[in-house]
């Protein structure tokens, strides 16, 4: 082997060791603990709403529910808009 060969791999080598390291430092393991304390979410989508004095109604009843809205998809125009939302599960 050349040394440029081995330099390569120690380079390679430590690299992989940092790497490894790092993720343990920048990313704690989930405990049970933790899992009794993480928000977990409940998400709704509606139909196409095309009429929008009715979506204005529909999407002031689901805030007015708890639910934020968190995408909005208008893939077909002429079909209507399909709202997302999420809130945490009770």
């Amino acid at each position: 082997m050349t040394k440029r060969t081995l330099g390569v791999a120690a380079v390679f080598l430590m690299g992989c060791g940092v790497g490894g390291v790092s993720s343990q430092l920048a990313v704690p393991k989930a405990s049970a603990q933790q899992a009794g304390t993480l928000t977990r979410w409940e998400y709704h989508c509606t139909g196409p709403l095309l009429n929008h004095e009715y979506a204005s109604k529909e999407i002031n009843r689901l805030g007015a529910e708890g639910w934020d809205a968190v995408d909005v998809q208008d893939d077909f125009p002429s079909v209507g808009e399909r709202w997302c939302f999420k809130r945490p599960k009770m």
